[in-house]
């Protein structure tokens, strides 16, 4: 009898635990191929490329682990499956799916195709608890506002069987013209000073994610309700680049929190919640697929946008003389992260007392960000700019004095970020203009006039 040789594409599932995929694939088949293609239509902002460079290589060295490794290939995705397809006599190749719009409309053509050489072409649940398609409201339709859709998945969710890694993996080592190493992909210059920054303050891989998020399931998902919205606190999971990547699965984490018996049942259903508003992203960008480029609310198209370049380069370097503002973006660009509070305040203070687009916001955030996600990344700049579903209303508008004042009391994030600030008495920190002889930056704006003009800006939208 023939062997049966099938093609595991890794994507954005570089893990082995609770990956369905792959152990169905090693049971249906003699032997398999790992494969990472680098898409080079696909986009990918530059901190990301960072990340995607060393979790390959972490997920490499868990596969020779079990006597196999990941086959490295750049182009063009049904080119490559279809020639090794025809090379090595594959018979399976799966896969987990992805829910944007290029991704949907790329993979659903490979299918097509491949079923058409005869190949038996699965796709499975990789990335999300619960399908996009399958959370109805009561009038068959999608969801648009978080709460009854978070609700509804949560009486609709069935027990999470989780998955250990396989303990072993029969593997045809392939040699061809179009293999190629992660070095080929050339993802990021690795002489510039911020990489080293990044890598001072992350290790991405599985085995990472793992111990991360068995640390924050033990040590810090108590304080998670009351300490989440204080950036000079460490009481957040920092699990969304992991997530992003696929090195842990949103089922494990959700299965093993909701199982887990804490005093604070507050910090609990808050953190659950964060891993439903990721569910929620995605459910919205899959039923909007240009979620990324055009406002859910149509009205927002009529929205009179400004842009200075001047302001805009200030607020992307931490320089608008609002320390909690420029303490954020300077935490961006030196660690491809950002508080969640604080990316809030800065987002606001963008679309809102700047007037500039979200759009640009976007895609500074998809440059930087190491957990820079398609639909996360979307989602959050509507709702701050009140364009999007369930979005806070437009006339929130964040004072970050106040914003400051409350969520880092001492300035302590600050001063972390600041190092200009980093002697100046406690009670000039928020607002260093208000003390004689300050050699701070002098705020670019002035916070009321600026909220009065976006609130005027808002009120030509609403009665059009």
């Amino acid at each position: 009898m023939e062997e049966k040789i099938g093609i595991f594409w890794f994507r954005q599932d570089l893990r082995l635990h609770d990956n369905l995929a792959i152990l169905d694939l090693i049971k249906d088949c003699d032997k398999i191929i790992p494969v990472y293609i680098f898409d080079n239509d696909a986009i990918i902002g530059s901190a990301s490329k960072w990340w995607l460079y060393y979790s390959l290589d972490s997920l490499d060295k868990s596969l020779r682990l079990k006597n196999s490794r990941l086959f490295y290939f750049n182009g063009q995705p049904y080119k490559i499956l279809k020639t090794i397809s025809h090379d090595h006599k594959i018979s399976n190749i799966y896969w987990n799916r992805l829910y944007d719009k290029y991704s949907i409309e790329r993979d659903s053509k490979i299918k097509e195709n491949l079923k058409k050489l005869n190949i038996n072409v699965k796709t499975y649940q990789g990335s999300l608890i619960n399908e996009p398609w399958k959370i109805k409201n009561k009038s068959n339709s999608f969801f648009k506002v978080f709460t009854p859709f978070w609700k509804t998945c949560l009486e609709e969710n069935q027990p999470i069987k989780l998955l250990s890694p396989p303990s072993k993996i029969e593997t045809l080592f392939i040699k061809s013209s179009l293999l190629a190493s992660k070095d080929d992909f050339k993802l990021f210059d690795q002489k510039a000073t911020w990489i080293n920054k990044l890598a001072l303050n992350w290790v991405p891989g599985e085995e990472q994610a793992l111990k991360n998020f068995k640390n924050f399931k033990n040590k810090v998902i108590e304080n998670y309700s009351d300490g989440r919205d204080r950036p000079d606190k460490n009481y957040t999971s920092k699990l969304s680049p992991y997530l992003h990547f696929g090195e842990i699965s949103p089922e494990r984490i959700f299965e093993e929190i909701k199982k887990k018996k804490i005093i604070k049942n507050k910090s609990k259903k808050k953190f659950l919640a964060e891993i439903g508003w990721r569910e929620f992203s995605y459910y919205l960008l899959y039923h909007f697929k240009n979620l990324d480029t055009e406002n859910f609310q149509k009205k927002f198209d009529k929205f009179p946008w400004l842009f200075d370049k001047n302001l805009f380069t200030r607020w992307k370097k931490g320089q608008t003389g609002f320390p909690i503002v420029d303490a954020g973006m300077r935490q961006l660009w030196e660690t491809g992260y950002i508080h969640n509070r604080v990316r809030m305040i800065v987002a606001s203070f963008l679309v809102k007392n700047l007037q500039i687009h979200w759009h640009y916001g976007r895609d500074w955030f998809w440059e930087c960000l190491v957990d820079a996600d398609l639909a996360s990344n979307s989602a959050s700049w509507q709702w701050v700019a009140g364009s999007g579903a369930d979005a806070a209303p437009y006339f929130r508008i964040f004072n970050p004095v106040l914003q400051s004042k409350k969520f880092d009391p001492e300035g302590e994030y600050i001063r972390k970020y600041i190092p200009e600030l980093s002697r100046i008495e406690s009670k000039y920190i928020h607002s260093p203009w208000e003390k004689q002889n300050n050699e701070y930056i002098q705020p670019i704006i002035d916070l009321k006039v600026s909220r009065e003009k976006a609130l005027s800006f808002y009120n030509q939208i609403s009665k059009s």
